[in-house]
């Protein structure tokens, strides 16, 4: 059954809006960590490899899903498992966005702090879009063998 938000077309679509968004938050890092004054903490030097770690995990799904040179590592299971994890990294880095909110936050500094956290949950809440998506998509596979 292939209905709205759960039809297997917006996995490809949210991939792409992800890798917008990652790439976002690592300029928005950036921005933050050279400020002046601004003293790197947890949460923003994590935001960058885990920013990177989505861009390399998305690049290995689109490159074994859409290209014919690089379909022989494609795996429906690893797909399922990498977007499970994800959607942990991300939800660790919103915790620990909104404990370094809540600690101190003044000037600039917050307004940055304040859109990197609401850019990073909209990349969580596409991130559990694609887990959902390829958890079905290994079910279907398992069962239909496609």
């Amino acid at each position: 059954m292939k209905s709205g938000i759960l039809d297997p077309k917006w996995k490809f679509r949210d991939h792409i809006i992800q890798l917008m968004l990652v790439t976002l938050v690592i300029i928005l890092c950036g921005v933050y960590l050279s400020m002046p004054g601004v003293i790197p903490v947890r949460s923003e030097i994590m935001a960058i490899p885990f920013s990177v770690k989505s861009i390399v995990i998305i690049a290995y799904q689109l490159l074994t899903e859409h290209t014919q040179r690089f379909s022989k590592w494609a795996s429906t299971k690893a797909n399922a498992i990498l977007n499970c994890l994800e959607t942990v990294f991300w939800l660790t880095l919103i915790i620990l966005k909104f404990m370094g909110i809540s600690r101190k936050c003044s000037g600039g500094s917050c307004g940055v702090n304040v859109i990197l956290t609401l850019v990073i949950m909209a990349v969580f809440v596409l991130t559990v879009h694609v887990a959902v998506l390829s958890v079905i998509e290994r079910r279907n596979f398992k069962r239909y063998g496609k």
